[in-house]
């Protein structure tokens, strides 16, 4: 089956996950209980779904594992500035894997769709990296309602891109959120991964992007 379009996750997969780690640090070490609690209630809430309002589920979830000190209100603010705010003013120093501005360029030149699904807001993130002249659509999960690996995320990429799933390529460095969540609706996927040999159900698996540009090309002839 050809591949028509390729959709990428984006943190830990269009940039190094260690870059990730270390422009979070600022909002760990200022509001340390924040991050902490904040990461809990990521864990708890992914296993939940939302028929909408996911920002206000979450700041509720926050509110109460905080005992109650923060309001709702209080928490949404707290995300969005020392959080979300934060890491998007970071990510300004973040710099791409190698290659990957001049692979999303030839697959864009063969004629594939490009696009990312995040479960985090994507705000600026692809300017920054400089890869957003290149992404025809970009889809958070937050809007969605539910995080990867529920398949309703991956099924509104599927359907914003007008394709089977079976002609879209899903490629993510989490076995478990991005492999399995994608695999699950029907796309096929490429595992960014040092650990080539345990690449699963995934039909692919690289750690340098000139390797996942010869896969695909090879497929796209």
């Amino acid at each position: 089956m050809q591949i028509r379009a390729i959709a990428f996750d984006i943190d830990g997969t269009l940039y190094p996950n260690r870059r990730m780690y270390l422009h979070s640090l600022p909002s760990f070490l200022f509001h340390p209980m924040l991050v902490l609690r904040f990461g809990r209630v990521r864990k708890e809430i992914r296993k939940k779904a939302f028929d909408g309002g996911f920002r206000q589920a979450q700041a509720r979830f926050l509110s109460r594992a905080s005992g109650g000190r923060l309001s709702e209100t209080k928490a949404a603010e707290k995300i969005d500035r020392h959080l979300y705010g934060v890491w998007e003013r970071s990510f300004r120093g973040v710099r791409p894997f190698a290659q990957l501005r001049e692979t999303l360029l030839s697959f864009k030149r063969s004629g594939v769709k490009l696009a990312v699904l995040s479960d985090f807001p994507i705000q600026r993130k692809l300017s920054y990296l400089g890869v957003d002249d290149l992404i025809d659509i970009a889809c958070c999960s937050e809007d969605s309602g539910r995080l990867k690996p529920d398949p309703l995320p991956f099924r509104r990429l599927v359907s914003a891109l007008g394709l089977p799933p079976e002609e879209i390529l899903y490629v993510g460095n989490s076995y478990r959120y991005d492999i399995e969540g994608a695999a699950g609706v029907g796309m096929r996927t490429a595992y960014l991964t040092r650990s080539r040999e345990q690449k699963g159900i995934a039909d692919f698996a690289f750690f340098r992007y000139p390797e996942l540009r010869r896969w695909v090309e090879e497929r796209l002839n």
